[in-house]
């Protein structure tokens, strides 16, 4: 699968998707398994709450370290240079055309080129080769950069989670 895409102020390159190597997914298995921890406890979980279920999450999806059945990760290249992994879920029994973006990563050396864009797009036309008529992703509230993609290639919010940390009873400022 190739794509092709301009992004603003760049040049045009061929963008590519390639199954990860044995070693690749266990890297990114293990990196992506410590980032999804921190977004968590970012987010408001206790940091053993997060190693929990980032951990189930992670021996769910990738048992013995390798991908389920519909589970799809992807090296994203750029004219045949590796720049990043693109991880696709196929869609629940219930929903089965509505696929998942559950990672994609840039690595730091290549952000700012439009990769995220050109990842995004093969992710769409992955998707929709594999039977999606539709496709899903989350993103924390803290990324704004990736909400700005996501925006822009016309994603939009279907759901919005608001939290609020409350006082301890006993504390100044609680109302009794």
């Amino acid at each position: 699968m190739t794509a092709s895409g301009r992004p603003s102020g760049g040049t045009d390159a061929a963008a590519d998707l390639r199954p990860l190597s044995s070693k690749e997914l266990a890297t990114w298995l293990a990196t992506s398994t410590a980032d999804y921890t921190d977004d968590l406890e970012a987010a408001g979980l206790s940091r053993a709450a997060a190693e929990r279920k980032a951990g189930e999450s992670t021996a769910r999806e990738f048992p013995g370290g390798t991908p389920a059945p519909g589970q799809h990760v992807y090296a994203v290249t750029v004219s045949d240079e590796h720049v990043g992994v693109l991880w696709l879920s196929a869609g629940p029994a219930d929903d089965p055309t509505n696929w998942w973006i559950l990672d994609i990563l840039i690595f730091e050396a290549f952000r700012g080129r439009g990769h995220g864009r050109r990842a995004m797009l093969l992710a769409e036309t992955e998707a929709a080769r594999l039977g999606a008529a539709k496709i899903t992703l989350n993103v924390f509230a803290r990324n704004a950069a990736a909400r700005a993609l996501y925006a822009s290639l016309a994603y939009e919010p279907t759901k919005i989670y608001l939290e609020k940390t409350l006082p301890l009873p006993g504390l100044s400022g609680w109302l009794h």
